[in-house]
């Protein structure tokens, strides 16, 4: 069903998948260059239907990075619409307003105009209140920005009135403060958005014109799903829209929206509901990344389209792997390309370095004559690295030393709702195959077999190991890394948890190992099995957002945390601990070592390889200790840098 055709008004479109719109911080003029097109043609050749980019309808609605149709060079949008055209596939332009919904510092010295003075709790800079004036003009720009769109061949407009950005501002109580006919108290806030709806109308007549709406809030004394169901309703009634894209919440929401903590397609039903008032076709997102979830809920007749924006920027060619059954490699829900654009930085994938880098010519440069190359190592970094060195032409050998490709990414796995990344394993693993590399399995990377190959380059990815702290009074028999508890029997997890445990580090791994275990048993009411103790100020650093959802589960299953903390010894079941300057101790049966690791890198190889004067790269965590997202940009980096004659 996701495969076959289907229509927005009079355009048909060749199947139901639509890449969503996604700010990309490409911008740097007025013209869009041959990094937007490659980035968008990319994905309209990779079997899309339809691919949205994001056009601001003003400078002061623009996100940093991002073009505005008052300053656009006209011609380079029709360029993009010419490019994707090319390939069986039509452009969506978003039209966007960002309302309070920006930093000052990403802003510069452009107004944040917005229903009410309420600062965004992420950005917490201090929006204007729109005057009049400001409405008349924003109305014209929104008006003005669709007008253009229709001149050089865009397909179709969608009007941004979601995820707390300025349009969806005024449908909130939070948001909209206002006490003239634009205030929430009158029609609930919807008389702007409609106001902009029929400007776009009278503008530009019979074209396509969708809308894009958080279907509710989800903060305290938000906007419910009712509200959002009459605002579409009376739209379509009055002709102003064509179609209608259903999201979930905002961006400041509590509860996740599209990280894998969210289960697949779980906010479809919301499309559903918008469905069974409207006749106008629906696009239903987050978290529809995949062929299942899409068959799903358009059989059970949830939406007409399944729009999905990360699925397309960690695998531009997905829509077409499916169709041919191949696989792809799919979006982990780790939210870092979110957290980009939300500190103003341009977009980014953890398993894809070729996002926003479709342009680069020389990554796909191939080698003059078949040399060797040779990777010593199967995780992340020394996958990519072997991926890499292939598709520029090198004959290429991987050498793991573990049973598997994977490394670490195997036990980083084992945490709930993280079985994807064996996906992302099996990918790497038929597309090395696909590229015919060599892999070695139980093979150890020594300078013999190395010399026997004679390689032109040698890539180390070998990884880091973990380096425990020393604690005086603690025995080996009850010291143990997260990586060690991971790989540990069911039972031996079982046996620790009968006891109470310390982890020692509130980051990722510190968290993730405590979700792994504390999924094993049922939780008794105060039953307290494991204390996370952590030298930082907040739990989770490194997850950014991401640590809220992770650190709720936990709490949920009485895991307590303590920061600002640090070990000092133990005596018998007693691990004392400074919090900052005040000793205490609380009880633990073990302890958990879930902080930082070191690189580790053979340097009896790494100085034969410089004795021999062979060319050589350390990548990954044998560079620089990291998660697996900076392993693998790594070892990318190390490819497209490199010049071959």
């Amino acid at each position: 069903m996701v495969l076959t055709p289907f229509q927005i008004k009079d355009v048909t479109l060749k199947n139901r998948w639509i890449m969503l719109a996604m700010h990309t911080g490409f911008a740097e003029g007025n013209a869009l260059t041959e990094r937007d097109y490659a980035y968008y043609e990319e994905r309209a050749k990779g079997g899309a239907a339809a691919v949205t980019c994001l056009l601001a309808v003003n400078e002061a609605g623009a996100l940093k990075g991002m073009y505005d149709a008052e300053t656009v060079d006209k011609e380079s949008l029709k360029t993009l619409a010419e490019r994707v055209h090319a390939h069986d596939c039509k452009l969506i332009v978003q039209l966007f307003h960002c309302g309070r919904n920006e930093s000052a510092k990403n802003h510069g010295d452009k107004p944040l105009l917005a229903p009410s003075v309420v600062p965004s709790p992420i950005f917490r800079a201090e929006p204007q209140e729109m005057t009049e004036e400001d409405l008349a003009e924003t109305k014209k720009a929104f008006a003005n920005a669709a007008a253009l769109c229709k001149e050089v061949g865009v397909d179709f407009v969608e009007v941004s009135a979601s995820a707390g950005y300025l349009l969806s501002e005024f449908f909130s109580p939070v948001t909209n403060l206002r006490e003239d006919e634009y205030g929430y108290k009158n029609e609930n806030g919807m008389k702007f958005p409609l106001e902009v709806l029929a400007e776009i109308r009278n503008t530009v007549g019979d074209y396509p014109v969708l809308v894009k709406v958080s279907a509710a809030q989800m903060v305290e004394d938000g906007y419910e799903l009712a509200d959002t169901v009459r605002f579409c309703k009376k739209a379509e009634d009055a002709d102003l829209i064509d179609g209608v894209t259903v999201t979930g919440g905002w961006h400041e929401s509590p509860i996740e929206q599209i990280s894998y903590h969210v289960a697949k397609g779980a906010y479809a039903p919301f499309a559903g509901i918008m469905k069974r008032y409207l006749s106008v076709p629906v696009i239903a997102c987050n978290r529809i990344q995949d062929a299942e979830t899409a068959e799903r809920i358009l059989g059970e007749g949830l939406c007409d389209f399944c729009g999905t924006a990360r699925a397309f920027l960690a695998d531009p060619a997905f829509v077409n792997k499916m169709q041919e059954n191949k696989p792809y490699l799919p979006c982990q829900g780790c939210n870092k390309c979110i957290a980009a654009v939300l500190k103003g930085e341009e977009v980014f994938c953890a398993f894809n370095p070729e996002a926003g880098r479709e342009h680069f010519e020389n990554q796909r440069r191939k080698i003059a004559t078949r040399k060797e190359c040779v990777v010593v190592g199967g995780g992340p970094a020394g996958m990519e690295a072997a991926k890499k060195a292939a598709e520029r032409g090198f004959k290429t050998t991987i050498l793991c030393k573990e049973k598997e490709l994977g490394g670490q990414l195997r036990l980083a796995a084992l945490p709930p709702k993280k079985g994807d990344l064996l996906k992302y394993i099996d990918y790497m693993k038929h597309t090395l195959e696909e590229l015919g590399v060599t892999i070695l399995t139980e093979t150890e990377g020594t300078k013999e077999l190395i010399a026997s190959r004679n390689p032109y380059f040698t890539v180390i990815a070998t990884g880091s190991q973990p380096e425990k702290i020393s604690i005086e009074g603690v025995s080996d028999e009850k010291y143990f890394t997260a990586q060690e508890v991971l790989q540990m029997s069911e039972d031996k997890v079982l046996e620790l948890l009968e006891g109470e445990g310390v982890i020692l580090g509130g980051g990722a791994l510190g968290l993730e190992t405590a979700a792994y275990m504390m999924d094993k048993i049922e939780v008794k009411e105060d039953e307290y099995k494991l204390k996370i103790i952590d030298k930082a100020k907040k739990m989770g650093m490194d997850l950014g957002a991401m640590a809220k959802p992770l650190l709720a589960d936990l709490k949920k299953k009485h895991v307590s945390f303590l920061t600002t903390t640090q070990p000092t010894l133990m005596e018998g079941r007693k691990l004392y601990v400074k919090i900052g300057e005040m000793p205490m101790f609380v009880s633990a049966d073990y302890i958990i070592w879930a902080g930082g690791g070191e690189s580790y890198v053979d340097s009896e190889l790494t100085m034969w390889l410089m004795d021999e004067r062979m060319s050589y790269a350390i990548v990954g965590d044998a560079n620089e200790v990291g998660d697996g997202g900076n392993a693998i940009h790594n070892a990318y980096d190390i490819f497209t840098r490199m010049y071959l004659a």
